[in-house]
């Protein structure tokens, strides 16, 4: 997994301070830091990082902060931007670019630390769910698969079963695994069955417990729990 960090902090003590933190969390693979926020953005447009922590107030004459986000984030709205700052007043300005979060100096290392390690997990999910192909690994060999091939997935005894329309791939993932890399367009119908919505054709009852679930153009059916059947009609 690469997270990459830009700071963005005009005070030295304070710049090394966050270098160090942000260093120490393992999810972290590279951090750019610079006083300039006429630099932060080039940085930004270079490296295309994943977290943007930037101070608001900076030396008179550079853009400040406010100014390096919006330009930053209408360049790329998938990264994360965290306001660090001693005003409060500039809260309420800061949520024309959606921060994260707004952290008010002085700076908990712990929090920090925290917020980061939160921010690198969604920013993983989020391009997980935005890859059209899924890599699983199998026996001896590793699979590149479209997302937009699967059919279902299927547990199987200790492995899981991929069926998509021309042939059925065999891993030793787990489902819950499978499911945090696929997109929206996948439901948990059972505790067993991993659905792609978007090739369903018909779910019919199948007893008081369970539901069947049809493919268009597939003859092999997938399974729904009735509680799951409620969320399903939620979705759809």
């Amino acid at each position: 997994m690469v997270f990459e960090v830009l700071i963005l902090e005009d005070e030295e003590y304070n710049r090394e301070f966050l270098k160090k933190i942000i260093g120490e969390v393992p999810e972290v693979t590279a951090v750019y830091v610079t006083s300039s926020g006429e630099e932060a953005v080039t940085l930004a447009q270079k490296h295309k990082p994943n977290l943007v922590l930037l101070d608001i107030e900076l030396s008179p004459g550079d853009l400040n902060g406010l100014t390096v986000a919006k330009s930053i984030f209408s360049n790329d709205q998938d990264c994360f931007i965290v306001f660090i700052t001693g005003y409060t007043k500039y809260a309420l300005q800061s949520f024309a670019v959606h921060p994260y979060d707004f952290i008010v100096k002085p700076i908990n290392k712990a929090k920090l630390k925290t917020l980061v390690m939160e921010i690198a997990e969604k920013s993983n999910k989020q391009k997980n769910n935005s890859s059209d192909i899924i890599t699983l690994k199998g026996k001896g060999e590793v699979f590149h698969i479209n997302q937009e091939d699967i059919i279902f997935i299927e547990k199987y005894g200790k492995e899981a079963q991929i069926h998509t329309g021309d042939e059925m791939f065999t891993t030793y993932q787990t489902l819950d695994e499978i499911e945090n890399s696929l997109s929206s367009s996948f439901f948990r119908s059972h505790k067993s069955y991993l659905i792609n919505v978007d090739k369903v054709q018909k779910v019919g009852k199948n007893s008081n417990r369970s539901y069947q679930v049809r493919f268009h153009d597939y003859d092999k059916t997938a399974m729904m729990s009735r509680d799951k059947y409620k969320q399903y009609l939620l979705i759809i």
